[in-house]
């Protein structure tokens, strides 16, 4: 696990919230790590609910939900369920594109 996120994840063991919301918590970490953050994020969710963004499959390995959000013409965003495989298509299309 990497030495700096196990803070936040120490201060939810002691302070815990209803829901955590991480934007690109993984970003930077390198396969392994965002393997680990992924399994701790899940392991932790039955006693609270995570929501996370991500550009990187290894989240979406653990993840029980996705969303997709869309803009239309007019740059409004909105929001839909989509299913797993789906959300790995998205990933992979970003990363050809070099998103990411």
């Amino acid at each position: 696990m990497d030495p700096n996120s196990q803070p936040v994840f120490a201060i939810q063991k002691c302070d815990p919230a209803p829901f955590y919301l991480f934007d690109e918590i993984d970003a930077n970490l390198d396969a392994q790590y965002r393997t680990a953050v992924a399994t701790m994020i899940h392991k932790l969710s039955e006693s609270a609910q995570f929501i996370t963004t991500t550009f990187r499959a290894e989240m979406l390995a653990q993840a029980d939900k996705f969303y997709g959000v869309y803009f239309d013409k007019s740059k409004v965003s909105s929001i839909a369920t989509i299913e797993k495989e789906e959300a790995y298509q998205f990933i992979e299309n970003s990363a050809a594109v070099g998103q990411l």
